[in-house]
């Protein structure tokens, strides 16, 4: 029997974005600037306590632009596995201007498949959150999709895009409580 999963972006769902000066709204590149935005803990304890894996799928272009370096990626990984249980963490380094055609890169689905084959699910009665239209796109064979909005105007922006996730929530603890509500079966 497979397993069920929730697949979960990472930057603006489990840790705050980081900010600079010339690039605007980026990735974490040290450990120090890796901080957990609320009630993610407890999210994560519900959906293991339910019964689903836990993979960590997300787009980390900087590691190609060499905003991040490797062993900084591995260090917040590790400082982000230390508060959290998953059973799975996927990035895409890739960016397209470089790279080409990868199959990984979010709204393709490579790092949902790849994460269901290293966990044995089925990808159709799982879940994925995001806080980007990518991932709800890559998202698209799930069983249901949560996009995470902060405000009523960017989920009105998001809707016009004309991708919609099932779910529109606060944060990803918000997500949690409506995946135990729709049930594990």
């Amino acid at each position: 029997m497979k397993n069920k999963a929730v697949f979960i972006d990472r930057d603006g769902v489990i840790n705050k974005n980081s900010f600079d000066e010339t690039s605007g709204l980026k990735s974490p590149s040290k450990p120090s600037e890796f901080i957990f935005l609320p009630r993610v803990i407890e999210a994560v304890k519900l959906l293991k306590k339910i019964g689903f894996k836990i993979a960590i799928v997300s787009n980390q272009p900087g590691v190609a632009f060499g905003d991040i370096k490797e062993t900084m990626l591995t260090k917040i990984t590790k400082k982000m596995r230390a508060k959290i249980d998953v059973d799975g963490v996927y990035y895409c380094k890739h960016h397209p201007a470089y790279t080409g055609k990868c199959i990984c890169r979010k709204p393709k689905d490579g790092l949902l498949k790849k994460a269901a084959n290293d966990l044995n699910v089925d990808i159709s009665q799982s879940y994925m959150i995001g806080d980007n239209l990518t991932d709800i796109k890559a998202g698209k064979n799930c069983k249901k999709t949560f996009l995470v909005a902060f405000n009523f105007s960017t989920i009105k922006q998001i809707k016009s895009k004309g991708t919609k996730a099932d779910y529109y929530v606060h944060d990803l603890y918000d997500a949690a409580k409506i995946i135990k509500q729709l049930g594990v079966g």
